[in-house]
């Protein structure tokens, strides 16, 4: 199904292409898949969260809190780190505190600093889910020897390094 959607796709922009010579074609069905990976990708991750009520901007939001040195992050990190808005970081750590897996703790230097840390049952929560998505991520990455995952990783660096640069 996958494949038909994009030979479709590719068919049509080849039809663009016989009417305004010049398509970048290549550049053109570069773009389609990412956004196909990126896609399918997202939603395989999203399946295996599901069961534990998760969405994927959840899971990310925390693990980036786990992974924190001192157990608790600021909410603008999680906005950097994220790539998001601080307005979609404050409806996601809502959405976190309301399931009682993060709580929310005013700077004792800064009562207008926010810091985030797990709760036990949040934390609890990372460590089981974990070793699924490990497990997801093996079976996604295993057709790939560990040569081609690393000029991947090359490759995607340097198309995000081109999108900065646009």
């Amino acid at each position: 199904m996958v494949d038909e959607c994009f030979q479709e796709f590719e068919a049509r922009m080849h039809a663009v292409g016989r009417q305004f010579p010049g398509l970048p074609r290549q550049e053109v069905m570069l773009v389609r898949l990412a956004h196909m990976v990126y896609k399918r990708l997202d939603e395989v991750i999203s399946r295996h969260l599901a069961p534990h009520e998760l969405s994927s901007s959840q899971w990310l939001a925390l693990i980036l809190i786990y992974s924190s040195a001192e157990g608790a992050i600021l909410p603008s990190e999680i906005s950097h780190i994220a790539d998001s808005s601080r307005t979609n970081v404050t409806r996601l750590v809502d959405e976190l505190v309301a399931k009682g897996w993060v709580s929310r703790t005013h700077s004792q230097e800064d009562r207008r600093k926010i810091t985030l840390a797990l709760t036990t049952a949040g934390a609890s929560l990372v460590e089981r889910v974990l070793p699924v998505l490990w497990d997801v991520y093996r079976k996604l990455w295993a057709p790939f020897s560990a040569e081609e995952m690393a000029q991947m990783e090359r490759l995607q660096r340097k198309l995000l390094q081109s999108l900065t640069d646009c």
